[in-house]
């Protein structure tokens, strides 16, 4: 996508003999001068700025200025360098704009104006050509107790748009184009992939999809943020220690019983009473202890008992 540009020597102030020190003198100057935090709210300077940036990405580069040289019209106009040919954070270095270039999934800054604001979909546009860090996107996943004890494999769909999983962005296949993402390399309604989530382990809350995330160079990564749904009443310690109320009828406590809860065995003793707790080694979450304090209640017991027949 192309649109003229005026001769670049005139925006910049300089001669057609001009060395490449001339130049970037010039555009540092001006640049400052137009600079947008300099001139807070004046699009006039805004769009300077843009027409001054534009001017020096030609001439800076020998190719481009050569063929500028060569094609320019009887107007003095030619077609500007597309963004995915020139080396923007090079230009703005050169001109002391101050680009936070290493917030990967923000918006890079000068100083205290938004970039995106001056240069519209360019920032979207240098991400997909690989000139920008890729955005990294997060997608929420919801965990059972079972599942969180030994570990799943689940689907899910990372937001557009993201890195193709199937060829990994390269948009190549062994047999020719990717047929996933039609030799693109980027979906941009998303991809859905499947991922192996392991046994719930201390602090480790999320898995890390590297290079799946949003289109760039390096792309972006994709992050499943683990959820772990417990049952009622049941409280996770940051240990894994797991503690729970086990309710049982009046007879069960009297003679004693062996029971399944929460995934494992439960041995209650015969003569313990309410309020007693018991502990089973390794019957929590990596590796810690499930915690059980009982509780009597006559048809709460009972109750137990039949969902347990049904499960």
């Amino acid at each position: 996508m192309t649109r003229t540009l005026r001769n670049p020597y005139d925006v910049l102030g300089v001669s057609k003999h001009a060395d490449a020190a001339e130049i970037k003198a010039a555009y540092r100057r001006l640049a400052l001068q137009y600079h947008p935090d300099r001139n807070p709210g004046d699009k006039e300077a805004e769009e300077r700025f843009k027409e001054i940036s534009e001017a020096y990405a030609t001439l800076r580069d020998p190719e481009a200025r050569r063929r500028f040289d060569r094609f320019g019209t009887a107007g003095g106009a030619a077609s500007r360098p597309t963004v995915e040919t020139v080396d923007w954070q090079t230009v703005f270095q050169e001109a002391d704009i101050k680009i936070d270039w290493s917030q990967r999934g923000g918006v890079p800054r000068t100083g205290n104006v938004v970039f995106d604001a001056l240069f519209g979909v360019m920032t979207g546009m240098m991400r997909s050509s690989g000139l920008l860090p890729g955005e990294d996107r997060v997608v929420g996943l919801a965990l059972s107790l079972a599942e969180a004890r030994t570990g799943t494999r689940r689907r899910v769909r990372i937001p557009g748009p993201s890195v193709c999983a199937t060829c990994r962005g390269s948009g190549r296949a062994q047999s020719g184009l990717c047929e996933r993402c039609a030799g693109r390399g980027v979906l941009r309604g998303g991809d859905e992939v499947e991922v192996a989530v392991p046994p719930y382990r201390r602090g480790d809350a999320r898995l890390r999809l590297r290079g799946l995330g949003g289109p760039g160079r390096p792309p972006g990564d994709a992050y499943v943020q683990l959820e772990l749904i417990l049952p009622e009443g049941v409280r996770l310690e940051p240990d894994g220690t797991l503690r729970a109320t086990l309710t049982l009828a009046p007879f069960e406590l009297r003679g004693g019983l062996s029971t399944s809860f929460l995934g494992v065995q439960v041995e209650v003793p015969k003569g313990a009473k309410a309020g007693d707790t018991l502990r089973v080694p390794r019957g929590g979450l990596a590796g810690a202890d499930l915690v059980v304090t009982l509780h009597v209640d006559l048809w709460g017991g009972v109750w137990r008992r039949v969902k347990s027949a049904l499960t």
